[in-house]
Protein backbone atom coordinates (compact mmCIF):
# COMPACT_ATOMS: atom_id res chain seq x y z
CA UNK A 1 0.00 0.00 0.00
CA UNK A 2 2.01 3.15 1.08
CA UNK A 3 4.75 2.80 3.55
CA UNK A 4 8.58 1.77 3.54
CA UNK A 5 8.97 -2.24 4.25
CA UNK A 6 10.17 -2.73 8.21
CA UNK A 7 13.70 -3.08 8.64
CA UNK A 8 13.72 -6.89 10.18
CA UNK A 9 16.42 -9.06 12.27
CA UNK A 10 15.50 -12.26 12.61
CA UNK A 11 16.84 -13.81 15.44
CA UNK A 12 15.41 -16.88 17.34
CA UNK A 13 11.46 -17.04 16.96
CA UNK A 14 10.42 -15.95 20.50
CA UNK A 15 13.00 -12.65 20.28
CA UNK A 16 12.46 -11.72 16.55
CA UNK A 17 12.64 -8.05 16.38
CA UNK A 18 10.85 -5.56 14.10
CA UNK A 19 11.65 -2.01 13.96
CA UNK A 20 9.12 0.31 12.76
CA UNK A 21 10.88 2.67 9.81
CA UNK A 22 9.36 6.25 8.69
CA UNK A 23 6.57 6.56 6.26
CA UNK A 24 6.30 7.64 3.08
CA UNK A 25 5.36 10.42 1.38
CA UNK A 26 1.72 11.56 1.03
CA UNK A 27 2.31 11.30 -2.72
CA UNK A 28 3.71 7.31 -2.55
CA UNK A 29 0.80 6.29 0.14
CA UNK A 30 -1.60 7.18 -2.70
CA UNK A 31 -0.59 5.83 -5.14
CA UNK A 32 0.00 2.27 -3.33
CA UNK A 33 -3.84 2.82 -2.04
CA UNK A 34 -4.98 3.26 -5.62
CA UNK A 35 -3.14 0.49 -6.58
CA UNK A 36 -4.40 -1.77 -4.50
CA UNK A 37 -7.82 -0.37 -5.05
CA UNK A 38 -7.44 -0.66 -8.70
CA UNK A 39 -5.89 -4.29 -8.43
CA UNK A 40 -8.77 -5.33 -6.21
CA UNK A 41 -11.28 -4.03 -8.56
CA UNK A 42 -9.63 -5.69 -11.85
CA UNK A 43 -9.87 -9.11 -10.64
CA UNK A 44 -12.86 -8.95 -9.22
CA UNK A 45 -14.29 -7.63 -12.39
CA UNK A 46 -12.76 -10.42 -14.07
CA UNK A 47 -13.89 -13.12 -12.18
CA UNK A 48 -17.79 -11.10 -12.54
CA UNK A 49 -17.06 -11.41 -16.45
CA UNK A 50 -15.71 -15.43 -16.36
CA UNK A 51 -18.43 -15.93 -14.00
CA UNK A 52 -20.95 -14.23 -16.95
CA UNK A 53 -19.60 -16.33 -19.33
CA UNK A 54 -19.92 -19.37 -17.58
CA UNK A 55 -23.44 -18.47 -17.21
CA UNK A 56 -24.15 -17.79 -20.85
CA UNK A 57 -23.18 -21.63 -22.13
CA UNK A 58 -24.72 -23.01 -18.83
CA UNK A 59 -27.82 -20.99 -19.64
CA UNK A 60 -27.57 -21.67 -23.08
CA UNK A 61 -27.59 -25.24 -22.33
CA UNK A 62 -30.36 -25.45 -20.46
CA UNK A 63 -32.53 -23.51 -23.03
CA UNK A 64 -31.52 -25.93 -25.81
CA UNK A 65 -33.23 -28.77 -23.55
CA UNK A 66 -36.03 -26.89 -22.35
CA UNK A 67 -39.05 -28.11 -23.30
CA UNK A 68 -41.48 -25.19 -23.90
CA UNK A 69 -39.65 -21.60 -24.58
CA UNK A 70 -42.53 -19.36 -25.31
CA UNK A 71 -42.75 -18.71 -21.53
CA UNK A 72 -41.70 -15.13 -21.51
CA UNK A 73 -40.26 -15.24 -18.03
CA UNK A 74 -38.85 -18.54 -18.03
CA UNK A 75 -35.45 -17.51 -19.70
CA UNK A 76 -34.79 -14.63 -16.85
CA UNK A 77 -35.05 -16.70 -14.27
CA UNK A 78 -33.28 -19.49 -15.26
CA UNK A 79 -30.63 -16.96 -15.99
CA UNK A 80 -30.48 -15.72 -12.86
CA UNK A 81 -30.06 -18.40 -11.14
CA UNK A 82 -27.36 -19.67 -12.75
CA UNK A 83 -25.58 -16.23 -13.00
CA UNK A 84 -26.36 -15.59 -9.34
CA UNK A 85 -25.01 -19.15 -8.68
CA UNK A 86 -21.43 -18.72 -10.63
CA UNK A 87 -20.75 -15.26 -9.39
CA UNK A 88 -21.58 -17.10 -5.77
CA UNK A 89 -19.42 -19.26 -5.67
CA UNK A 90 -16.30 -18.09 -7.62
CA UNK A 91 -16.23 -14.46 -5.42
CA UNK A 92 -16.09 -16.67 -2.37
CA UNK A 93 -13.26 -18.43 -3.19
CA UNK A 94 -11.41 -15.60 -5.04
CA UNK A 95 -12.17 -13.34 -1.99
CA UNK A 96 -11.07 -16.04 0.27
CA UNK A 97 -7.65 -16.34 -1.67
CA UNK A 98 -6.91 -12.84 -2.03
CA UNK A 99 -7.56 -12.25 2.26
CA UNK A 100 -4.74 -15.59 2.56
CA UNK A 101 -7.13 -17.60 3.60
CA UNK A 102 -7.48 -21.33 2.24
CA UNK A 103 -10.38 -21.71 -0.17
CA UNK A 104 -12.49 -24.11 1.41
CA UNK A 105 -14.96 -26.09 -0.85
CA UNK A 106 -17.63 -26.38 1.38
CA UNK A 107 -17.31 -22.21 1.83
CA UNK A 108 -17.33 -22.26 -1.95
CA UNK A 109 -20.64 -24.69 -2.53
CA UNK A 110 -22.19 -22.60 -0.12
CA UNK A 111 -21.46 -19.18 -1.38
CA UNK A 112 -22.68 -21.09 -5.05
CA UNK A 113 -26.24 -22.05 -3.21
CA UNK A 114 -27.12 -18.78 -1.64
CA UNK A 115 -26.38 -17.12 -4.85
CA UNK A 116 -28.38 -19.59 -6.84
CA UNK A 117 -31.07 -18.55 -4.10
CA UNK A 118 -30.79 -15.18 -4.64
CA UNK A 119 -30.95 -15.56 -8.74
CA UNK A 120 -33.73 -17.51 -8.54
CA UNK A 121 -35.78 -15.28 -5.98
CA UNK A 122 -34.66 -12.48 -8.90
CA UNK A 123 -36.21 -14.15 -11.30
CA UNK A 124 -39.74 -14.64 -9.18
CA UNK A 125 -39.60 -11.11 -8.45
CA UNK A 126 -39.27 -10.10 -11.97
CA UNK A 127 -42.10 -12.22 -13.41
CA UNK A 128 -44.80 -9.80 -13.05
CA UNK A 129 -42.83 -7.01 -14.37
CA UNK A 130 -41.91 -8.78 -17.55
CA UNK A 131 -45.45 -9.88 -18.07
CA UNK A 132 -46.81 -6.34 -18.03
CA UNK A 133 -43.48 -4.43 -19.26
CA UNK A 134 -42.03 -6.82 -21.70
CA UNK A 135 -43.57 -6.06 -25.09
CA UNK A 136 -44.15 -2.27 -24.07
CA UNK A 137 -40.71 -1.60 -22.77
CA UNK A 138 -38.17 -4.01 -23.54
CA UNK A 139 -34.97 -2.44 -22.58
CA UNK A 140 -37.17 -1.59 -19.62
CA UNK A 141 -37.71 -4.53 -18.24
CA UNK A 142 -34.18 -5.88 -19.04
CA UNK A 143 -32.78 -3.35 -16.93
CA UNK A 144 -35.16 -4.05 -14.32
CA UNK A 145 -34.42 -7.59 -14.52
CA UNK A 146 -31.03 -7.00 -13.84
CA UNK A 147 -31.18 -4.44 -11.28
CA UNK A 148 -33.52 -7.15 -9.19
CA UNK A 149 -30.83 -9.75 -9.68
CA UNK A 150 -27.30 -7.68 -8.92
CA UNK A 151 -29.47 -7.16 -5.81
CA UNK A 152 -30.23 -10.14 -4.45
CA UNK A 153 -27.19 -11.55 -5.19
CA UNK A 154 -25.50 -8.30 -4.21
CA UNK A 155 -27.75 -9.43 -1.28
CA UNK A 156 -26.15 -12.77 -0.60
CA UNK A 157 -22.68 -12.29 -1.23
CA UNK A 158 -23.15 -9.55 1.65
CA UNK A 159 -24.54 -11.91 4.25
CA UNK A 160 -21.10 -13.61 4.28
CA UNK A 161 -20.21 -10.06 5.85
CA UNK A 162 -23.22 -9.70 8.36
CA UNK A 163 -21.20 -10.63 11.68
CA UNK A 164 -18.32 -8.16 10.79
CA UNK A 165 -20.54 -5.43 9.92
CA UNK A 166 -24.59 -5.39 9.03
CA UNK A 167 -23.68 -2.14 7.00
CA UNK A 168 -21.75 -4.17 4.65
CA UNK A 169 -25.09 -6.47 3.48
CA UNK A 170 -26.85 -2.72 2.18
CA UNK A 171 -23.26 -1.78 0.18
CA UNK A 172 -23.01 -4.59 -1.37
CA UNK A 173 -27.35 -4.54 -2.01
CA UNK A 174 -26.50 -0.90 -3.17
CA UNK A 175 -23.43 -1.95 -5.27
CA UNK A 176 -25.56 -5.01 -6.74
CA UNK A 177 -27.82 -2.89 -8.06
CA UNK A 178 -26.14 -0.35 -9.54
CA UNK A 179 -24.10 -2.88 -11.13
CA UNK A 180 -27.08 -4.86 -12.65
CA UNK A 181 -28.16 -2.00 -14.17
CA UNK A 182 -25.01 -0.61 -15.65
CA UNK A 183 -24.92 -4.76 -17.28
CA UNK A 184 -28.44 -4.41 -17.98
CA UNK A 185 -28.36 -1.74 -19.82
CA UNK A 186 -25.71 -3.12 -21.86
CA UNK A 187 -26.90 -6.14 -22.24
CA UNK A 188 -29.84 -4.39 -23.51
CA UNK A 189 -28.54 -2.36 -25.89
CA UNK A 190 -26.92 -5.21 -27.26
CA UNK A 191 -30.26 -6.62 -28.26
CA UNK A 192 -30.02 -5.95 -31.67
CA UNK A 193 -26.35 -7.37 -32.77
CA UNK A 194 -25.53 -11.06 -33.44
CA UNK A 195 -28.19 -12.63 -30.77
CA UNK A 196 -25.33 -15.43 -29.76
CA UNK A 197 -22.55 -12.63 -28.89
CA UNK A 198 -24.89 -10.09 -28.06
CA UNK A 199 -25.74 -12.45 -25.05
CA UNK A 200 -22.21 -13.61 -24.50
CA UNK A 201 -21.44 -10.46 -24.02
CA UNK A 202 -24.41 -9.18 -22.18
CA UNK A 203 -23.89 -11.95 -19.59
CA UNK A 204 -20.18 -10.96 -19.24
CA UNK A 205 -21.25 -6.98 -18.39
CA UNK A 206 -23.94 -7.93 -16.12
CA UNK A 207 -21.77 -10.27 -14.39
CA UNK A 208 -18.45 -7.57 -14.21
CA UNK A 209 -21.09 -4.96 -13.38
CA UNK A 210 -22.37 -6.60 -10.29
CA UNK A 211 -19.17 -8.13 -9.09
CA UNK A 212 -17.40 -4.25 -9.50
CA UNK A 213 -20.52 -2.70 -7.80
CA UNK A 214 -20.21 -4.71 -4.70
CA UNK A 215 -16.59 -4.54 -4.37
CA UNK A 216 -16.65 -1.12 -5.03
CA UNK A 217 -19.10 -0.08 -2.39
CA UNK A 218 -17.26 -1.00 0.79
CA UNK A 219 -14.16 0.66 -0.63
CA UNK A 220 -15.83 3.99 -1.10
CA UNK A 221 -16.99 3.66 2.35
CA UNK A 222 -13.92 2.77 4.12
CA UNK A 223 -12.91 4.83 7.04
CA UNK A 224 -9.49 3.18 7.81
CA UNK A 225 -7.15 0.77 6.62
CA UNK A 226 -4.72 -2.30 8.26
CA UNK A 227 -1.94 -2.74 6.54
CA UNK A 228 0.37 -5.62 6.46
CA UNK A 229 4.81 -3.59 6.65
CA UNK A 230 6.83 -6.90 7.19
CA UNK A 231 6.73 -10.27 9.37
CA UNK A 232 9.46 -11.93 10.60
CA UNK A 233 7.72 -14.77 9.69
CA UNK A 234 9.06 -16.07 6.41
CA UNK A 235 5.29 -17.74 5.46
CA UNK A 236 3.56 -14.22 6.42
CA UNK A 237 6.38 -12.13 4.57
CA UNK A 238 6.06 -14.33 1.31
CA UNK A 239 2.52 -14.36 1.61
CA UNK A 240 1.71 -10.62 1.87
CA UNK A 241 4.55 -9.16 1.69
CA UNK A 242 5.88 -6.97 -1.69
CA UNK A 243 4.56 -7.29 -4.70
CA UNK A 244 1.30 -7.81 -2.82
CA UNK A 245 1.50 -4.94 -0.14
CA UNK A 246 -1.78 -6.47 1.21
CA UNK A 247 -4.58 -4.27 3.24
CA UNK A 248 -7.27 -4.66 5.03
CA UNK A 249 -10.71 -1.91 4.41
CA UNK A 250 -11.99 -0.94 7.59
CA UNK A 251 -15.56 0.94 8.40
CA UNK A 252 -16.95 1.87 11.36
CA UNK A 253 -18.64 -0.74 13.22
CA UNK A 254 -16.57 -3.15 12.15
CA UNK A 255 -15.33 -6.17 14.44
CA UNK A 256 -12.29 -7.90 12.79
CA UNK A 257 -11.13 -11.12 14.77
CA UNK A 258 -7.10 -11.29 13.39
CA UNK A 259 -5.40 -14.65 13.94
CA UNK A 260 -3.98 -17.60 12.83
CA UNK A 261 -6.37 -20.40 13.31
CA UNK A 262 -6.48 -22.88 10.49
CA UNK A 263 -9.63 -23.38 8.27
CA UNK A 264 -10.13 -26.75 9.41
CA UNK A 265 -11.04 -25.39 12.64
CA UNK A 266 -13.71 -23.31 11.45
CA UNK A 267 -16.96 -23.98 12.76
CA UNK A 268 -19.31 -21.55 9.95
CA UNK A 269 -19.99 -22.95 6.49
CA UNK A 270 -19.95 -19.81 4.64
CA UNK A 271 -17.27 -17.73 5.77
CA UNK A 272 -14.09 -17.94 8.16
CA UNK A 273 -13.87 -17.64 12.14
CA UNK A 274 -11.03 -15.36 11.48
CA UNK A 275 -11.75 -12.48 9.24
CA UNK A 276 -8.18 -11.43 9.42
CA UNK A 277 -5.93 -14.51 9.16
CA UNK A 278 -1.93 -13.90 9.13
CA UNK A 279 0.22 -17.29 9.13
CA UNK A 280 2.25 -16.23 11.54
CA UNK A 281 3.53 -19.07 14.35
CA UNK A 282 4.06 -16.19 16.71
CA UNK A 283 0.60 -15.27 16.46
CA UNK A 284 -2.24 -16.84 18.26
CA UNK A 285 -5.52 -18.82 16.39
CA UNK A 286 -7.54 -16.25 17.85
CA UNK A 287 -5.23 -13.52 18.63
CA UNK A 288 -6.95 -10.10 18.79
CA UNK A 289 -10.29 -7.82 18.00
CA UNK A 290 -9.83 -4.87 15.85
CA UNK A 291 -13.42 -2.85 16.34
CA UNK A 292 -14.93 0.66 15.29
CA UNK A 293 -17.02 2.27 18.24
CA UNK A 294 -18.59 5.82 18.16
CA UNK A 295 -16.22 6.77 15.42
CA UNK A 296 -13.28 5.66 17.44
CA UNK A 297 -11.47 2.35 16.49
CA UNK A 298 -9.57 -0.07 18.87
CA UNK A 299 -7.44 -3.18 19.32
CA UNK A 300 -8.04 -5.98 22.14
CA UNK A 301 -6.62 -8.97 23.23
CA UNK A 302 -9.14 -12.52 22.14
CA UNK A 303 -10.18 -14.04 25.04
CA UNK A 304 -8.17 -17.11 24.34
CA UNK A 305 -4.90 -14.94 24.38
CA UNK A 306 -5.63 -12.77 27.32
CA UNK A 307 -4.59 -13.17 30.73
CA UNK A 308 -0.84 -13.73 32.23
CA UNK A 309 -0.33 -16.82 30.17
CA UNK A 310 -1.63 -14.86 26.73
CA UNK A 311 0.26 -11.90 27.09
CA UNK A 312 3.97 -13.84 27.87
CA UNK A 313 3.31 -15.97 25.20
CA UNK A 314 1.26 -14.18 22.60
CA UNK A 315 2.55 -10.60 21.69
CA UNK A 316 0.65 -7.39 21.12
CA UNK A 317 1.73 -3.99 20.74
CA UNK A 318 0.67 -0.51 19.92
CA UNK A 319 3.09 2.14 19.52
CA UNK A 320 5.55 -0.05 21.26
CA UNK A 321 3.75 -0.75 24.48
CA UNK A 322 2.27 -4.18 25.17
CA UNK A 323 -1.46 -4.22 25.27
CA UNK A 324 -2.99 -6.05 27.96
CA UNK A 325 -6.92 -5.17 27.77
CA UNK A 326 -7.63 -2.68 25.00
CA UNK A 327 -5.73 -0.45 23.43
CA UNK A 328 -7.55 3.06 20.97
CA UNK A 329 -6.13 3.12 17.42
CA UNK A 330 -4.65 6.49 16.12
CA UNK A 331 -3.72 7.43 12.75
CA UNK A 332 -0.61 6.05 12.02
CA UNK A 333 -0.46 3.75 14.85
CA UNK A 334 2.23 1.14 14.26
CA UNK A 335 1.11 -2.35 15.69
CA UNK A 336 3.15 -5.66 16.49
CA UNK A 337 1.16 -8.55 15.91
CA UNK A 338 3.33 -11.81 17.00
CA UNK A 339 6.07 -11.35 14.49
CA UNK A 340 4.19 -9.60 11.68
CA UNK A 341 4.58 -5.70 11.70
CA UNK A 342 1.06 -4.02 10.78
CA UNK A 343 0.14 -0.27 10.42
CA UNK A 344 -3.54 1.23 11.04
CA UNK A 345 -3.78 4.16 8.59
CA UNK A 346 -7.24 6.56 9.52
CA UNK A 347 -9.29 8.14 6.98
CA UNK A 348 -7.85 11.81 6.46
CA UNK A 349 -4.23 10.13 6.73
CA UNK A 350 -3.73 7.67 3.29
CA UNK A 351 -6.63 5.57 3.95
Amino acid sequence: MDFAFFRISIQPARNAHVSFPATEGSWGKLNKIRMSLYRNLYYMSLVGGMAGLFSWALAALVFAVLPNQEIRWLPDLVAAGILGAMIGGLTVGFSDHWSGNRVMPRWILSGALIGLLAGVVAGWLEIPITKKLAESSPVLTRVIAWMLAGSMIGLGLGLRWVRVNRARVAHAVVGGLLGGALGGLIFASLGSSVPDLSQALGFVFVGVGICFGVTLAPMLLRDAVLEFVSSGDPVAQYKFGPPMHKQWEIQHGDSYVLGNQSEDFNRTRYRPDVEIFIPDSGIAPRHAILFGREGRFFIARHPEAAGHAGIARFRLRVRGKTVVNTQELRGQDDILLGKTALKFVARGEGA
